[in-house]
């Protein structure tokens, strides 16, 4: 008899026996570590409400395991514009690259995001949108596909966006460590919504000439509704947060003398759980993302752009620097 043939069927199992094995392992390994290499840009879509909800993630090419979230909304747009808007005013995609972090940009229900306001001029209120469920599903989703650190979940956005962060962050205290908003405060009114169960930090962003959502609050002059003033905004978050009473100031050169605007900061710290909220003033500054590119057609409607911060990174840097501390816990 010939022995070899039972030599290499016993190799053949074996070989089969390995691949199985190794197809259980993989079958066994959380699905986000798949998804590793897929870097770039994303776009995505989501039923949420009985609606397909669209938006799209940007993946760094160098991916930390667990990986901080930066959700970034758009303001007021026409349909189907608002991400590629938003893209093109903070480049926080560059962010995500550079500091290795998951970056969403999601998509408003025709052009805005129900913030808070009572305003019949924007469909998603009139329909009675749930943006807060729109971004439950996708941080679920992204929770599902990559480990997500969840001491950094943030969110920022601009004008309409803005307000949605202040909306967000008190349905979602428990979840968003802090908020960044440009150029939009509290809407009004919020007696009825404004109960978070948790300390979020934030990081509020407006300049004093803005033409659309006004400085010192207000009716907002493009897509209707009204806001709280943005110091009064930022004093009701110190105090919600238990921050200290006294503001410190935040020296802040006047490095671009020709944009014909320049920042002042002031901080309210050691807030409960290691929060601080903090304002950056731009003195004569418009309805505009300080360190964006300036336009003609921008400055002639919308106001100057302050050329002495980069937003996108300023934000980023209060992000990093106020995690959450897990010590608020509530269901939502």
């Amino acid at each position: 008899m010939d022995f070899s043939i039972f030599g290499i069927w016993a190799e053949s199992l074996a070989l089969v026996r390995f691949s199985i094995l190794c197809l259980g392992f993989l079958g066994a390994l959380p699905f986000f570590s798949l998804r590793l290499q897929a870097s770039g840009f994303h776009n995505d879509s989501i039923e949420v409400g009985g609606r397909t909800r669209a938006y799209r993630l940007f993946v760094p090419s160098n991916l930390p395991d667990p990986v901080p979230v930066v959700f970034v909304f758009h303001g007021t747009e026409t349909l189907g514009h608002g991400i590629d808007a938003i893209i093109s005013i903070t480049r926080f995609e560059e962010i995500g690259q550079i500091h290795h972090v998951l970056i969403i940009f999601p998509e408003a229900y025709e052009g805005n995001w129900n913030d808070g306001r009572l305003n019949n001029r924007a469909k998603s209120y009139r329909d009675g949108v749930d943006d807060i469920a729109f971004v439950d599903a996708i941080l679920k989703r992204t929770e599902h596909d990559y480990h997500v650190d969840r001491t950094r979940i943030y969110a920022t956005g601009f004008s309409n966006g803005a307000i949605f962060c202040h909306y967000l962050a008190a349905h979602r205290s428990n979840v968003f460590a802090a908020v960044a908003p440009v150029s939009g405060s509290i809407a009004i009114p919020f007696s009825a919504w404004f109960h978070p169960t948790c300390p979020v930090s934030l990081l509020e962003i407006h300049g004093t000439s803005d033409p659309i959502v006004p400085y010192h609050g207000g009716r907002i002059t493009d897509d209707g509704g009204e806001v709280l003033g943005t110091e009064a905004t930022v004093q009701f978050w110190a105090a919600t947060d238990r921050c200290r009473r006294d503001y410190t100031e935040i020296s802040l050169p006047d490095r671009v003398a020709l944009d014909g605007c320049y920042p002042e900061g002031f901080e309210w710290s050691r807030g409960r759980d290691g929060t601080d909220v903090v304002l950056y003033r731009i003195i004569g500054g418009g309805h505009t993302w300080p360190g964006s590119r300036p336009s003609l057609l921008f400055s002639l409607f919308l106001g100057k752009v302050c050329l002495n911060l980069d937003a996108s990174e300023l934000i980023w840097k209060f992000f990093w620097n106020h995690p959450r501390i897990q010590r608020c816990q509530a269901s939502h």
